[in-house]
């Protein structure tokens, strides 16, 4: 992809973001700065950010490019990027920032903004890294990653020596029960690859069947094109994707799964599409279509929780909220996980979180008995406050 085709999708991206229908010279700014770095800017994403939020919201699903916008994207590839970013720091925030910038000296300056773009991209994965391996749990998915990581950087660096890359599909399925972390780990998929320059864009765009799929054969095409316009730049993240497939006969999933594959090979340098669910489902989904099975070259799987970690997850929520647990608390609530032995639905941080709430309801209760409820008797469970695992194990709608 050229220098400025990424501009130009990851300006789209900006105006998406910010509901407007057209992309102006301050976009164009944004997804400079984003790609080259503030350093001797005179002005940070935030500043642009901040003048953005000013301007009139007119969300829209085709974003049109303004005259000016498109006068300066012209100029990209063709000039040096700091001179460009100089000239629209002076234009639209005027001479205190011009007088803080080093960049618009001289053309052969720009090369400096090499060193601290790298190192900020650097610092971005460095802490992208950090917050996965930080995540309970999950010990297979981190080592994945990992390697998908390591092998995109061995890709960058066979480039900058002339060298073709070889195939790594950005685009990637997560099989899991619901609520074992797939969402965040998406989040953070979507910055490691703007960290290593295979996506103009970190954010995130997520969505699910009744996102993408309208009353009517035809308008569907339409809400998935938005959807893709909007993760333009960075990752569509498809929740339960397999119920695009479940409903094929009826023509709405057929035309949503191939807006979908048209979208994976058009914009293959500028979109990541990560799809989740269910593991044989979203077997079921892959194999539904040829496009998809030739797209998705990498499937990672989210295990239920163990016991330890699902203790884990419920000291980190009780910490959240400055609970106290005593030992003879944790131990109860352990020996409940290894009675109940929550899998699928229920063996994730949903269940957990809700086993909280109710413990605090039970707490609640407990502390209005006496018909006074004191603060004292708000920070810390007792063993009381643990249901009865009959209750806990029957089956929740929705969960």
């Amino acid at each position: 992809m050229s220098v400025r085709s990424s501009i130009e999708d990851t300006a789209v991206g900006v105006a998406k973001g910010h509901d407007h229908g057209e992309v102006t010279e301050l976009h164009i700014l944004r997804a400079l700065l984003t790609k080259f770095g503030t350093d001797g800017a005179g002005v940070t994403n935030k500043d642009v950010d901040d003048k953005l939020a000013l301007l009139k919201s007119a969300s829209s699903s085709v974003i049109a490019i303004s005259a000016e916008a498109a006068t300066v994207l012209a100029r990209v590839g063709n000039e040096e990027p700091a001179r460009i970013i100089g000239d629209l720091v002076t234009k639209h925030f005027g001479e205190v920032a011009t007088a803080k910038l080093s960049l618009t000296q001289a053309p052969t300056e720009s090369v400096s903004q090499e060193t601290p773009t790298s190192e900020v991209s650097a610092e971005t994965l460095k802490k992208a890294m950090s917050e996965l391996n930080s995540l309970i749990g999950l010990d297979g998915v981190k080592d994945q990653i990992a390697k998908l990581m390591n092998m995109h950087e061995a890709n960058n660096i066979r480039e900058k020596q002339s060298l073709p890359r070889i195939p790594v599909g950005l685009h990637l399925v997560f099989t899991g029960s619901p609520g074992t972390g797939k969402t965040t780990v998406a989040r953070i998929v979507a910055q490691m690859y703007q960290a290593i320059g295979l996506l103009p864009g970190g954010q995130l765009v997520e969505v699910d069947r009744s996102t993408l799929v309208a009353g009517y054969v035809g308008q569907t095409a339409l809400k998935v094109q938005e959807a893709i316009n909007r993760a333009r730049g960075g990752v569509l993240f498809i929740d339960e994707a397999y119920a695009l497939s479940a409903d094929r006969g009826a023509g709405f999933g057929d035309e949503a799964i191939s807006t979908l594959v048209k979208a994976m090979e058009d914009q293959r340098d500028s979109l990541a599409i990560i799809v989740a669910g269910y593991h044989e489902p979203m077997q079921e989904f892959i194999a539904s279509n040829q496009g998809l099975k030739s797209r998705f070259q990498n499937t990672i799987s989210f295990a239920d929780y163990k016991t330890s970690e699902l203790l884990d997850i419920f000291k980190v929520i009780s910490g959240g909220y400055k609970i106290t647990l005593t030992d003879d608390v944790l131990k109860a609530i352990e020996k409940y996980f290894d009675e109940v032995k929550p899998s699928g639905d229920m063996g994730n941080a949903r269940y957990v979180r809700n086993l909280f709430e109710k413990m605090y309801l039970n707490l609640s209760n407990r502390a209005a008995s006496d018909g006074n409820i004191e603060l004292h008797e708000l920070v810390e469970f007792g063993v009381e406050d643990i249901p009865a695992p009959d209750g806990v194990k029957k089956p929740t709608i929705g969960f």
